[in-house]
């Protein structure tokens, strides 16, 4: 079986599993061209929950991403260092970053944080080290000036979107499969959400269906 087939394979797979724990929780409640990722990482995750019993069913969110209307030709990477007792800001002005840290956010006397901007339209970020968990919110805020979203007849829906890996991103077309959504306050053209741990977040521009990803050759 090819890997594009072995990848529809699943995601139909998952489809049904989604349908299923969508009927049993009613049923309980009336009683700018990097190369497409490849998949197969991610597929021990779906495996592992269809080949299981019982369990909370966990699947990948395809959403396509809020673009930049000038790719950034390469990433950009910046460090910062974070003081527990007053915490800090990480901006990053040529991507419309900014992410503020509170104080007491983290365990360790200073942390340093490693943001790279991903290339292309897709805003998308990968911040280190991963997995680093805080004790209070950061507040990431993204400048929408400039984006899909500041043109007249956008109707997408704005959402925070994290991902563990940059393979769940194809940041040539801007599809990306999430593990995680967050609702998005829009204030004066800027996005802006609450993280609590690390590795990567995007702004997402609005779902797409499953089989849109089963017939793409592009992803």
């Amino acid at each position: 079986m090819t890997a594009r087939s072995n990848r529809s394979s699943i995601l139909r797979k998952a489809g049904l599993i989604a349908s299923v724990a969508m009927v049993a929780i009613a049923s309980a409640c009336s009683s700018d061209n990097p190369v497409a990722p490849d998949l197969t990482a991610r597929n021990g995750k779906i495996g592992d929950l269809l080949g299981g019993v019982g369990g909370v069913v966990d699947l990948l969110i395809p959403v396509k991403a809020l673009e930049r209307d000038v790719a950034l030709q390469s990433s950009v990477t910046r460090s910062f260092t974070i003081s527990r007792e007053k915490g800090g800001k990480l901006e990053i002005d040529e991507a419309g970053l900014r992410i503020d840290v509170p104080a007491r956010a983290i365990s360790t006397n200073s942390l340093t944080i490693t943001v790279t901007v991903l290339p292309g339209k897709s805003i998308a970020y990968d911040f280190q080290p991963h997995g680093t968990k805080f004790l209070k919110p950061l507040a990431f805020r993204q400048d929408l000036g400039g984006t899909s979203w500041d043109h007249f007849g956008f109707n997408g829906t704005l959402n925070g979107g994290y991902f563990k890996s940059t393979d769940q991103l194809n940041l040539h077309n801007g599809l990306a499969l999430l593990d995680e959504l967050f609702p998005i306050e829009v204030k004066t053209h800027e996005a802006r959400f609450n993280i609590n741990h690390f590795s990567g977040y995007m702004v997402s521009g609005g779902r797409q269906g499953s089989a849109y990803y089963e017939d793409s050759s592009e992803f």
